[in-house]
């Protein structure tokens, strides 16, 4: 057994990309990660553990219930994820760590000779670790110049008759054509609580928004699974969402850590 710890801690790669990690304090882990379930065979918890001991501050509440400094300046946050990497011979993971602007920071590997997957991939998580430094954030690396820019920027309400006009302008294809964006834009939901329309940015892309906002209620990006999205809601959270019985189901973050099914029902 020690042979084959001894091993497996020969097997660690760290790619780092233009900023530190090390220039962050606050680091975002969700309730679950994209390829593992709530804290499945001790993930979460483990990598919360050893963030902390690196002087890291965890946070794992909803945006809404952050600190105000964060709120003001969400930039300040990397947000964490762990992919499953594994082959039929190891049990592999890749940790990253992404900016607000969806930017990898840090991405490292970790490779396991354990073949059992509580062990195994309990073991490439701490590989995954061993490269990551001790916080010491970066004072300087936070200027307000984000939020300025946003300021100048405003979001613009989604236009249908613009949609149309950059469609028409655009080669015609079927997958472009005007008729095809109307008959996307036509479905509309709703949680009975709040109705949306469905409005199909790209073949990859597609937004849920409110006739009273200008801000889209959530975005979906497609995944290698069908009907299966990563969903980025209008507060900047990121979940998962699908497709159920021809209905929009979205796993909404709670303060909790856990997350609660929101059914959005076709109209």
């Amino acid at each position: 057994m020690k042979n084959i710890l001894s091993l497996s801690l020969l097997f660690c790669l760290s790619i780092v990309f233009g900023q530190n990690i090390s220039d962050y304090q606050y680091i975002y882990v969700p309730a679950k990660f994209k390829d593992f379930e709530a804290n499945q065979y001790n993930l979460n918890t483990q990598l919360k553990k050893a963030l902390i001991d690196k002087k890291y501050t965890i946070i794992h509440e909803e945006m809404t219930d952050w600190p105000a400094e964060l709120r003001e300046n969400p930039c300040k946050v990397l947000t964490a994820d762990l992919l499953n990497d594994s082959n039929m011979f190891r049990n592999r993971v890749k940790l990253q760590f992404t900016n607000c602007q969806k930017k990898v920071v840090s991405e490292t590997k970790g490779n396991s000779l354990y073949k059992e997957y509580d062990l195994g991939f309990e073991d490439a998580l701490n590989l995954s670790l061993k490269t990551i430094p001790t916080s010491s954030p970066n004072p300087n690396l936070f200027v307000s110049n984000i939020k300025e820019n946003v300021k100048e920027q405003p979001a613009k309400p989604i236009d249908v008759k613009e949609i149309k006009e950059i469609v028409t302008e655009a080669p015609a294809t079927p997958a472009t054509s005007v008729k095809s964006v109307e008959s996307k834009k036509a479905e509309s939901y709703t949680n009975g609580k709040v109705n949306l329309q469905k409005v199909q940015i790209s073949k990859d892309q597609f937004i849920l928004v409110s006739s009273s906002s200008s801000v889209p209620f959530a975005t979906f990006k497609n995944t290698a699974k069908t009907d299966v999205y990563r969903v980025t809601l209008e507060n900047g959270t990121s979940t998962l969402g699908y497709y159920e019985n021809g209905n929009l189901v979205i796993e909404i973050p709670t303060s909790d850590g856990d997350f609660k099914r929101e059914v959005f029902m076709a109209k």
